[in-house]
C-alpha cells in the first residue's frame, strides 16, 4: 500500500517544489519590463507609506495608551525589522540601472552624451582657432607698423585687440585670464565696447582722412566718447545696467558716423570702398548684439559666432586695404608732385612769353620813336610782327592786299632793314671758322 502511494506523494512533492520556482522565474523574467517596473515602484511607495503610517500610529498609541504596551512593542519590532529592508529595496532600485531592461534608451543617452562632448570639443576648437587667428593678424599689423612706419597698422592692431577682449568676455572665457568672478558684467562689457569703438573711430579718422572732409567731426566724437565714459563709470560704480546700455548706444552711434563718412567717400576714391564693405556686416551684428539685445529687442538674433565670422572677413579685408591705401597715397603724392612741376614749368613758359612780348613791345616803341612812324604804319608793323598774312592784314586795315604790299615795301625801306641784314652778314663772315666747326 505504501509502495502504491509513493509515486503519488513524489508527484505532489515535485509539484509543490516546481510551482514556486516557476512563479519566481516568471517574476524575474517580467521584472525588467517598463510596466512591471512602474507597478513595482507604485507598490513600493504604497507599502512604504502604509508601514510609515502604521509606525506613526503605533508610536502615537504607545505614547497615549499605557495598556497597549505589549502590542506596541510587538508592532514596533515588526515595523523596525521590516523598515531597513524597505529602504534597501528602494535604494537599490533607484541606483541600479539595468541595461537589459531598456537598451535603446541607454544607447540613446550614451549617443547624446557623445554628441554633446563632440560639440563641446568642436566649439572649443573653433574658439581657439578664432583667437589664434586674431592674435596672428594683430602681430602682423604690428610687424607692418615697424617695417613700413605706417601708423594705420598700429591703430588697427589696437582696434583688433579691444574687439578680441570684448568677444573673449562674451564667450565667458575671462576665467582663463584669472577673472573668476565679475561682479558687474554689464559695466565691464560697456567698458570694452567703449574701448573698441574709440580705437575703431580713431582708425577710421586716419584711414579715411576725415579731417579733410568734416573737420568738426573729431570734436563731436570726443564729446560723445566723453559722455559714454561717464555713463560707463556710473554703471561700474552703481551697478545699473541701463547706464551700460546707454553707453553702448553712444559708442556705436559715434562709430556709425565715421561709417557714414566712408559711405560719402565711396564713389570718390577706391580705398574707402574697402572700409565700407568690410565694416558694414560686423557693425550691424555688433549693434544688434550689444545694443538692441540689451534693450530687449531681437532684430537679427545675432550670436557671438556670427560676429566672429564677420570679424574674420573684416580683418583680412582691412589689412589688405591698409596696404592698398599706402600704395594709393604714394601714387597720389607722386601725381601731386608731377602736377606741381608741370604748373611751375607752365608758369616759367608764361613768364618767358610775357618777357618776350614785353621786349617786343619795347622794341616796337623804340622803332616808332626812332623812325617816326604814323598810326597806319605802326598797326602794319604790329600785324607783321604777329605773323599775319597780307589778306588778314588787309581785312584788319580795311584795304587791299596790293596796297598792303606797297606799304610793306615802303616800311621796309623806311626802317632800313636791308642795311641791317647786310651788317648781320658781314658780322657772320667776320667770325672765325672754328666757332661753327
Amino acid at each position: 500500500m505504501r509502495l502504491q502511494l509513493l509515486p503519488l506523494a513524489l508527484c505532489l512533492l515535485v509539484a509543490f517544489l516546481v510551482l514556486p520556482l516557476s512563479e519566481a522565474s516568471a517574476m524575474k523574467y517580467s521584472a525588467n519590463s517598463p510596466a512591471t517596473i512602474a507597478i513595482t515602484v507604485i507598490k513600493t511607495k504604497t507599502k512604504n507609506s502604509e508601514k510609515n503610517k502604521k509606525l506613526s500610529t503605533v508610536e502615537l498609541n504607545s505614547a497615549t495608551n499605557s495598556k497597549a504596551k505589549s502590542s506596541t512593542k510587538k508592532d514596533l519590532a515588526m515595523a523596525t525589522t521590516n523598515r531597513p529592508n524597505v529602504l534597501n529595496e528602494e535604494f537599490s532600485y533607484k541606483n541600479i540601472v539595468d541595461v537589459r531592461s531598456n537598451p535603446s534608451e541607454y544607447s540613446k543617452n550614451s549617443e547624446e552624451s557623445t554628441v554633446k562632448e563632440e560639440s563641446f570639443q568642436y566649439a572649443s576648437f573653433g574658439e581657439g582657432m578664432f583667437y589664434g587667428f586674431a592674435l596672428m593678424v594683430i602681430l602682423l599689423n604690428l610687424v607692418c607698423y615697424f617695417l613700413f612706419d605706417e601708423k594705420l597698422f598700429l591703430f588697427y592692431a589696437l582696434t583688433l585687440f579691444a574687439v578680441g577682449n570684448l568677444l573673449f568676455l562674451s564667450d565667458g572665457l575671462m576665467p582663463l585670464l584669472g577673472f573668476t568672478e565679475i561682479a558687474n558684467p554689464a559695466g565691464v562689457e560697456a567698458l570694452l565696447v567703449l574701448a573698441s569703438c574709440f580705437f575703431g573711430s580713431w582708425f577710421a579718422s586716419k584711414y579715411l582722412n576725415v579731417d579733410e572732409i568734416v573737420p568738426k567731426l573729431k570734436w563731436i566724437a570726443i564729446a560723445f566718447f566723453g559722455s559714454g565714459a561717464i555713463l560707463t563709470t556710473m554703471s561700474l560704480l552703481a551697478g545699473v545696467s541701463s547706464f551700460a546700455a546707454a553707453s553702448n548706444l553712444i559708442a556705436y552711434g559715434t562709430l556709425s558716423l565715421y561709417f557714414l563718412c566712408g559711405v560719402y567717400m565711396f564713389s570718390k576714391k577706391n580705398y574707402p570702398k574697402f572700409y565700407v564693405i568690410a565694416l558694414s556686416i560686423p557693425l550691424l551684428f555688433a549693434i544688434d548684439y550689444f545694443v538692441l539685445r540689451n534693450l530687449g529687442l531681437e532684430f537679427l538674433m545675432t550670436r557671438p559666432s556670427h560676429i566672429k565670422a564677420a570679424v574674420i572677413a573684416e580683418m583680412l579685408m582691412l589689412t589688405y586695404a591698409i596696404v592698398y591705401r599706402m600704395k594709393a597715397i604714394k601714387e597720389e603724392n607722386e601725381l601731386r608732385q608731377t602736377e606741381l612741376r608741370i604748373f611751375l614749368k607752365r608758369q616759367e613758359v608764361m613768364n618767358r612769353k610775357n618777357a618776350m612780348q614785353l621786349m617786343e613791345e619795347v622794341y616796337l616803341e623804340n622803332l616808332i620813336m626812332h623812325y617816326d612812324l604814323d598810326g597806319f604804319e605802326i598797326k602794319l608793323l604790329q600785324y607783321i610782327s604777329e605773323g599775319k598774312d597780307n589778306a588778314k592784314i588787309a581785312r584788319k586795315l580795311k584795304t587791299t592786299e596790293h596796297e598792303i604790299e606797297a606799304l610793306t615795301k615802303e616800311l621796309y625801306h623806311k626802317l632800313e632793314i636791308s642795311e641791317h641784314i647786310q651788317e648781320d652778314y658781314r658780322m657772320v663772315d667776320a667770325q672765325a671758322d672754328y666757332i661753327y666747326n
